[in-house]
């Protein structure tokens, strides 16, 4: 399968300054050295605790962010290397679900002007050539057919969005990022701000308008339990790199990485005698953007690590089932993360098939 979206060597460092002089003591490292590929239609999963990395570089893939470095090919065009009219002019075909449905919306536009603006930036409002109420008629049916997609009623288009609540918000904001027919959609933690009970229709929706567009959408999140509903392929990120990749159902049935299984054991379930069972919480806390620990990033948090994790950072290759990981004891170390006791970090004399490496 051809790729929509092809990402290679992508990062972003932001500048530490001095208070006085603003001199630069150094870089925090927000998204480091990420290869990632979408094809068409395709919905991947961008997965990891906050401050990982994930909305940066959603907001890089979509241009609102400035890369250090990397490349970024959208159908086979550069759009790092496009002058800033062709950028505006291929931003048509990608667009992006903002996380906060309070602060994404103009408080002073009216939902059907909101809606109509990327319609004309684009040239797709309709009755460009007829009379002013002929024309005014066909984009206020236009607007419509745009709010009954989503679910909403066309009378919402006459209304400012202090009037909606949260979840409606997040439905018109939908509505706009699809103004423009785009094929990649950018949904960063579309529903990490709304209530539970609005979450998994949010989801449903975005879903079904993937299916019925046939566009590719990168879901952003931290809840593997929504993205058990959503997507296709699955990319685990962590401190700014991807550890873990592939097929969503294998990949959550079987996680390769360490750090996916601490996801994984994160999610809350409902036992089939009753009950939730309990969390548990990876141990500690992620390290430092701004001083990564030595060799894998992961191995101050890992039950397996051993000497050479600490000291020897793992490259992301593949391994059987088109699957990726970054690991020294792909599966093996994944395995006794899941069950290690939570709060005990790894000295190297528990690996699952109980070889000791010192």
């Amino acid at each position: 399968m051809s790729s929509l979206l092809e990402v290679r060597g992508l990062a972003k460092e932001f500048p530490i300054r001095s208070a006085f002089l603003r001199r630069r003591l150094g870089a925090v490292a927000a998204v480091a050295e990420v290869d990632l590929d979408i094809a068409a239609g395709e919905t991947v999963a961008l997965v990891g605790e906050s401050g990982s990395g994930k909305s940066t570089l959603g907001r890089m893939i979509v241009r609102l962010i400035e890369p250090t470095r990397g490349e970024i090919r959208f159908r086979g065009e550069d759009l790092l290397a496009l002058p800033p009219r062709e950028l505006r002019r291929a931003r048509r075909h990608f667009q992006v679900v903002f996380q906060d449905p309070y602060g994404s919306l103009n408080p002073r536009m009216r939902i059907g002007d909101a809606l109509l603006e990327p319609l004309l930036v684009h040239g797709l409002a309709a009755g460009s050539g007829a009379s002013g109420g002929e024309r005014r008629e066909k984009r206020a049916l236009q607007v419509a057919g745009m709010l009954a997609e989503v679910g909403m009623p066309a009378e919402a288009a006459r209304r400012y969005p202090h009037e909606f609540s949260g979840g409606q918000r997040q439905r018109i904001g939908i509505a706009r990022a699809l103004a423009s027919q785009p094929a990649l959609l950018v949904a960063d933690e579309p529903v990490s701000a709304l209530d539970l009970s609005v979450r998994a229709q949010i989801v449903n929706l975005l879903a079904n308008l993937q299916r019925d567009r046939g566009i590719a959408m990168l879901f952003i999140a931290h809840d593997l339990a929504l993205v058990e509903q959503i997507a296709d392929r699955i990319a685990v990120l962590y401190l700014g790199r991807i550890v873990e990749e592939g097929p969503a159902a294998a990949l959550l049935a079987a996680p390769l990485h360490p750090y996916t299984a601490s996801l994984i054991a994160a999610v809350p379930r409902v036992r089939a005698a009753g009950g939730l069972r309990l969390r548990r919480v990876p141990a500690g806390e992620p390290p430092s953007a701004s001083d990564p620990p030595p060799g894998c990033p992961f191995h101050p948090r890992c039950a397996a690590a051993t000497e050479r994790c600490r000291s020897e950072r793992p490259l992301l290759l593949g391994s059987a089932g088109e699957r990726k990981v970054a690991c020294h004891y792909p599966g093996e170390a994944a395995l006794v993360q899941r069950t290690a006791p939570e709060s005990r970090p790894g000295d190297g004399t528990f690996l699952a098939n109980g070889r000791r490496e010192l």
